[in-house]
């Protein structure tokens, strides 16, 4: 497979005369759940130079929404007491006071807030940059870039059947009432929406967006990680990452390089002969501008209404969340809830700068 690269340029691997800006800027690992954004990001990590942060942040797609953009003294405050309850706050080993002082002082915004907490951390780890994989901040990607300039987006895609068949196990997404019983086609449409949402979105971003196709970084790691390693400003030596071996790198499951046992085409054994059929058809189209092939030339018209509805839905639900007072109280803050991500003592001690020693 090739790397899809949608950027304009791309800059090479930096020397000591390479933009500052270019090779320290912050990196956004985003794509539709369960595409390969962990995988990704905890190569980055293992890269070094980037801060060491095992969590999704949640800030621009949960923690925003919920308090107005964090554009008010007061909403700020709010947010600000959600977070320090939270284990992600746990995690960045940062104290309340440190994390009170700056959000008050110098948050004007989001983006601010995720900025702040970040860099802060990388002050006590000694990194120079920070990443972030919240995957469904590739929803969001035009008010990142407006709030956190000069920051670098890396769209993760993975074959759509695939993922639907893994969400669909899941049951992250509420299928149409003619659908209750093929979870499958909620989730095909979902991922549909949200990889063409965000290839729209990064034709915008220009040179600051780049997709990468989740089969090439497990078929093609060294390859597909330097190509990347040039679009970030930084080397991405498989070999190094491999020793380092933070996360999903270190424990691959089977879907991670090195792992037994394949990946691909899962979708045609895991879902029923009738969903396959009908995802294969609803994705089509998408899937052969991605470079993906498929048996169907085509989902026909009651398939591509079906496609219609989730889309208008998904999309209706995201403006609402965004824009209205019942968007702000429907803002589930569960990944904030004390407890949430059962953070473990070796948890925090690989959060700490020294390693806990």
């Amino acid at each position: 497979h090739s790397l899809s690269l949608r950027a304009t340029t791309l800059p090479s691997v930096p020397d000591e005369t390479e933009e500052p800006a270019r090779t320290n800027a912050p990196v956004f690992v985003v794509g539709c759940p369960r595409s390969g954004t962990t995988l990704l990001y905890h190569m980055l990590l293992s890269a070094g130079r980037f801060v060491r942060f095992r969590s999704e942040t949640h800030v621009f797609n949960t923690l925003a929404p919920r308090f107005g953009g964090l554009r008010t003294a007061a909403d700020r405050q709010l947010a600000l007491e959600v977070w320090l309850r939270s284990d992600n706050h746990q995690l960045t080993t940062l104290s309340d006071d440190a994390v009170r002082s700056m959000i008050t002082t110098e948050c004007r915004h989001a983006g601010d807030f995720l900025r702040l907490i970040m860099e802060a951390m990388g002050a006590r780890q000694g990194m120079p940059r920070w990443a972030e994989t919240t995957p469904d901040h590739v929803l969001y990607m035009p008010q990142i870039r407006d709030q956190i300039p000069g920051a670098l987006f890396l769209h993760v895609v993975r074959d759509g059947r695939d993922v639907a068949a893994s969400m669909a196990r899941q049951g992250w997404i509420r299928p149409l009432p003619a659908h209750r019983e093929r979870p499958a086609l909620a989730s095909a449409a979902y991922w549909q929406w949200v990889v063409e949402r965000g290839r729209a979105a990064g034709t915008a971003l220009g040179a600051d967006y780049c997709e990468v196709r989740y089969e090439d970084l497990v078929d093609a790691p060294v390859d597909t990680l330097a190509k990347l390693g040039r679009f970030i400003g930084q080397p991405l030596d498989w070999d190094h990452i491999q020793r380092v071996g933070i996360g999903s790198v270190g424990k691959p499951n089977t879907s991670f390089p090195g792992a037994q046992g394949g990946f691909k085409g899962r979708w045609r054994t895991e879902l029923p002969a009738a969903d396959a059929r009908d995802v294969d058809g609803m994705l089509a189209r998408t899937l052969r501008t991605l470079g993906y092939e498929s048996d169907s030339p085509g989902g026909g018209p009651l398939v591509a209404l079906h496609a219609s509805a989730y889309a208008w839905r998904f999309a209706a639900r995201h403006w609402i969340k965004g824009h209205t007072p019942l968007g702000r109280r429907s803002t589930d803050l569960g990944f904030f809830a004390p407890g949430s991500m059962r953070v473990s003592d070796e948890k925090l001690r690989q959060a700490m700068p020294d390693g806990g020693a």
